[in-house]
This record gives C-alpha cells, structure tokens and sequence, in this order.
C-alpha cells in the first residue's frame, strides 16, 4: 500500500568502495522496527480504552512516533547531521518579522489543505471521518506549538528565506526571485495532502479490525495467514502515516525535493484511492474468476502452507521495505536516500515483492473461469505490472538528480542481489567449462 523506491542513506560517489550499506542512513531500518513494535504494543494495551476508535489510532500512532523520534535522536542523532540545514547553536538573534513570515506560510499552507478537504467530495468519504476528527483535536496544539518550533529553527537555520517565509512575504506584496522554492513546496504539500489522510485512514480501519477480532487458533494455519496479512499491512500503513507526518527539518526528515513531471505523479496516484476504484476495480481487474489461491489448494494442506508462507514472506519484505525508511518514508519525494534492509540487495524490493505478491494470491493463470478469462486476467495483471515499472522508472529518474543516488545505483549495480547471483552463476559455468 505504501511503496517508494529507496529515499534515505549517505552515500559518497567518491568513496563508494569503502561505503558499508548495511549501515544505512542515520534512522532507517531500525527506527521503523522500533516504531513498528512500539505500535504493536500500543495497540495491544489501548485494545480495551473506551474511546472513539479515531482516538485511540492517534494514541498508537503518537507512541509509535516518540519511540521512532527518539531512536533518530539517541541511536542515530540525525538532528546532527549537515543535511539538515541547521547550525549546532543559534546564527542569528530572533527576527520576529521572518517568524511571522513563516507562520503565514505555514498556515496558509495548512488552510488550503483544509479548504481542499471540505471542497472535494471525495473528502466526505466516511473512510476519512477518522482523519479529520483527530486533525480538528490537534489543531489547538498544533496553533500553540507552531511559533515556538518556527523561532527554534529560523535561529540555526543556515538559509532561513525558506518556502514558508517566501510565501508569508509574497502575502505581503513581495515577489520572490526565484519560484523554485514555492513550486517545490506547493509539490511537497500536494504529497502530504493527498497521503496523510489517506494512510491515517488505513490505519485506523486496520486498528479496528485488530481490536475487533479475536486472536487466532495457532494451530489453524488459515487463521494465522489471515491474521497475519492484515497485520502486516497494519505495520506498513502505521509506519507511512507516522513518516507522512514527521516531516521536520530539526529530525532531518523533511522534504529535499518532490517528483516534478506529470508522468510521475500519474503513474503513483493511479495507484491509490480514489483513483484506484476507477482504474483497479473496473480496467485492470485481473481476478475477475473470483478464483484466489486458498480456494485453489485447500484440498492439499501441505502445499496450502507452503504457498500461504511463501505470500506472508513477500509481504514481510514489503513492510521491512517501509520501515527501511524510518521518519523518512514518502512517495513521490526525495528525503534522503537509503540502502539498509531490502535496499541493500535491491532498489526496488517494495514493488518487487508487493507485485509478486499479487500474482500468487489471485493465481490468474489458473483457468478457474476458462482459459479466456485466465489470459484476460494474465494480460490486465501485467499491466498493473507495468504502472509499478513506470513508477520505479519515474523514481529513478527523479533521484538520479541525487549524486547519493547515483552513488547508491552504482552500488547496486556491483554489489546487489543480481550482481551476486550473476556473478556466482558465470563463475560456476566458468568453473564447470575449466573442468
């Protein structure tokens, strides 16, 4: 459900034969392990809270979010790090005009937000009555908060005419000299607008079926898989609506660039609700039979386990693949490029596993409807297919402006899982061929 390509770890072009990827950004993969264990023992403990189900998924989300925070800042100590922009020790003495420059921006930023939520009708969707009831209960907060952080940053900031402060001014009559930094902001809230609800949302549904549902009988395979499937995509929907929030600068979490061509941005939404409903459910429904691999092989026990293991394994990949990323997960942005967990083998392990994924669930090959519907539904499953190359390709594209991931493909491209694989399979052959 959430997927990007690798955004988060250092990478030097110059030193990339010394760089251990393993070693990652500063908070990858296990700030999103402690985030996710934070998460499941927060739900656990809320189970029985008697409160609105949107509350108690703010809760866990919350816990989640101070347990990731503090291990970027103890383990990691990301606020250190030189990306993030900021000085060890305040540069400047406060400039109230600035700091109210910037919370003109940021509100008016947030307001648009807000007016696009009441506007569009797709907003009014229930699946979003969660969402905007915990945003109105952090407003309030968030008023209070947002002065103290913006005087706090604006101090250490090494360019502190940011975005923000650009758009108060230009609210003021004073044109910016260059747009660049609106446009990307404007991008990078599209980004945030359009996720964040949208994951929080997933979220708390998951959480309420967690809540609602009684643990399984563990020696009852079939309860265990659905158990477990939707509790790992629990944690993948938990860990993007955490990193979706925690976009700040001080963490080194925040936004280095966002997908400028329109390809890119089609290719990803199309992707998501609502758009989803549109294009999944009626032009790519490649399991129009009905016909999913549990109906297929219930009448042999051995091979049910063996392909239902094979299912929970892709998708633990695609979680690791999220929670690789920390604080610092997000689609259609660049935050920092990563190369820890799945990314250390593959540069797109998310949409490798979540795509294979899906042809071993709905087995479209298997002609449960004739064998005309089955190649049907093989052609429209390799068109979902293919959007997910699109949109790696799109990705790729986008990074490369980024010598660290330049830096990082190069890496891949000696020391990934292909490379390895190629290597040990020529080497064989070489050997077999001396003998």
């Amino acid at each position: 459900m959430t997927e990007t390509i690798a955004t988060a770890t250092t990478l030097s072009a110059q030193r990339l034969d010394v760089v251990t990827p393993a070693k990652g950004y500063r908070g990858s993969l296990l700030t999103g392990l402690a985030g996710a264990a934070a998460g499941l023992g927060a739900a656990v403990l809320l189970r029985d809270w008697a409160e609105a189900h949107w509350m108690k998924t703010l809760a866990a989300l919350g816990v989640g979010a101070v347990v990731m925070v503090l291990t970027d800042l103890v383990v990691y100590r990301s606020h250190q790090n030189p990306t993030t922009g900021l000085a060890p020790l305040p540069v400047r003495s406060l400039d109230v005009a600035r700091v109210a420059h910037k919370l003109v921006g940021l509100w008016l930023s947030i307001g648009t937000l807000a007016f696009a939520y009441w506007l569009l009708a797709v907003y009014a969707d229930p699946l979003y009555d969660s969402f905007k009831a915990a945003a109105l209960w952090l407003l309030p907060g968030l008023v209070v908060a947002s002065p103290f952080y913006i005087a706090y940053v604006d101090r250490r900031q090494v360019k502190p005419v940011d975005a923000y402060a650009q758009l108060g001014m230009l609210l003021g009559g004073t044109r910016p000299e260059n747009w660049n930094d609106i446009l990307f902001h404007i991008r990078a809230w599209l980004v945030k607008g359009f996720f964040l609800p949208l994951m929080f949302a997933f979220c708390n549904d998951g959480l309420v079926l967690f809540w609602d549902r009684p643990v399984p009988n563990w020696n009852d395979f079939q309860a265990i898989y659905a158990y477990a499937f939707d509790g790992l995509y629990l944690f993948d929907v938990y860990l993007a609506a955490i990193a979706y929030a925690m976009t700040f600068r001080l963490l080194d979490s925040h936004l280095r660039s966002a997908e400028p061509t329109l390809g890119g941005w089609v290719v990803c939404l199309i992707c998501y609700q609502p758009f989803v409903n549109g294009v999944g459910a009626s032009y790519l429904k490649y399991d129009a039979d009905d016909v999913y691999w549990g109906n297929i092989f219930s009448a042999w026990p051995t091979l049910y386990v063996i392909w239902g293991s094979v299912i929970l394994l892709l998708i633990t990949i695609y979680v690791l693949s999220t929670a690789s990323f920390g604080l610092r997960f997000s689609n259609l942005t660049n935050r920092g490029i990563i190369s820890t967990g799945p990314y250390r083998w593959v540069k797109h392990p998310a949409y490798i596993s979540k795509n294979l994924t899906w042809w071993m669930i709905s087995v479209p090959f298997i002609a449960g409807a004739g064998w005309v519907t089955a190649i049907q539904s093989c052609l429209l499953l390799l068109v979902a297919n293919l959007i997910y190359f699109l949109r790696a390709k799109t990705e790729e594209r986008h990074l490369s402006a980024d010598p660290d991931y330049r830096a990082y493909a190069a890496f891949i491209a000696e020391h990934g899982l292909v490379a390895v694989l190629r290597r040990l399979f020529y080497g064989r052959r070489t050997a077999d061929q001396a003998h």
